[in-house]
């Protein structure tokens, strides 16, 4: 029956513009964003009313499909969550030379739909940080593109983070840092250390964002003999909590060292 549903939705032709494409290329970064998250990063200057009607024709063009993220926006609606499909894929191959056979589609697994959001979230407070003046150049790249430019191969890349950010402070040289979205799921031996050794290869520092304080002592006693191992101070690998994060925002954040001690990554106490 679902099958004979879908053939009666009459797609609508539309001719896409510069910031629909773009639109697409944030699908094809985050695999999965929420409808209030591609407003703000494909059509700030416009209301989100109009936007969603936007990515409302981009779907009902077939380029991208659309589900219940499962959180609530205003009005009592359910917030919608994005993703490409296999039209979107070949439009990005068109206009960005992507090969669409590359590009995942369809809808993402449960298990992973709210990590993809929360790094969206963060991505999205890097960009707000950047709004402020407090960074600068902000440049940001998902892991599997990140480690593709290193290696060569992706798919050799077992251990990669999910975004590097570039970016500097004022009047400071280009930094780049390495991101990862603690799923709460990974194990010591068998996940955490090949990754963060992984990431110690890179020369990167490392922000860790996980769900809570709590889950950050056991982290940091993970992480602890790796630095040392590596030769590293307790600043290369950092810690902060998720909900903080959106509240307050990057720079107005706890962040913990592996050593405990506290860090708001300013330059001057950022120890990085």
């Amino acid at each position: 029956m679902e099958r004979n549903l879908r053939s009666k939705v009459k797609r609508r032709n539309l001719i896409l513009m510069e910031r629909d494409v773009w639109a697409l290329v944030q699908l094809y970064l985050h695999r999965t964003v929420s409808s209030s998250q591609l407003a703000i990063l494909c059509f700030p200057d416009i209301s989100y009313e109009t936007a969603r009607k936007r990515l409302r024709r981009l779907q009902q063009a077939g380029y991208t499909g659309a589900s219940s993220s499962g959180r609530m926006e205003g009005r009592g609606r359910p917030e919608l969550i994005y993703f490409l499909t296999a039209a979107g894929a070949k439009a990005l191959e068109q206009h960005r030379g992507i090969s669409w056979e590359t590009i995942p589609t369809g809808p993402a697994h449960t298990y992973h739909k709210e990590h993809f959001l929360r790094l969206v979230d963060v991505r999205l407070a890097m960009e707000d940080a950047a709004r402020q003046s407090i960074i600068g150049d902000l440049e940001w790249t998902t892991g599997r593109e990140f480690w593709k430019e290193l290696s060569g191969d992706v798919d050799a890349i077992d251990e990669r983070a999910d975004a590097t950010a570039g970016f500097r402070y004022p009047g400071m040289d280009l930094l780049k840092v390495l991101i990862e979205i603690d799923t709460g799921n990974f194990r010591q031996t068998r996940h955490w250390e090949p990754k963060i050794k992984a990431f110690l290869k890179a020369g990167f520092p490392i922000w860790v964002v996980t769900g809570s304080t709590t889950r950050i002592l056991t982290l940091r006693k993970w992480t602890a003999p790796l630095l040392d191992e590596a030769g590293v101070g307790p600043g290369k690998c950092v810690f902060a909590v998720y909900d903080e994060i959106v509240e307050k925002g990057i720079f107005g954040s706890v962040w913990y060292r592996t050593d405990g001690s506290i860090t708001n990554l300013r330059p001057k106490l950022a120890g990085i």
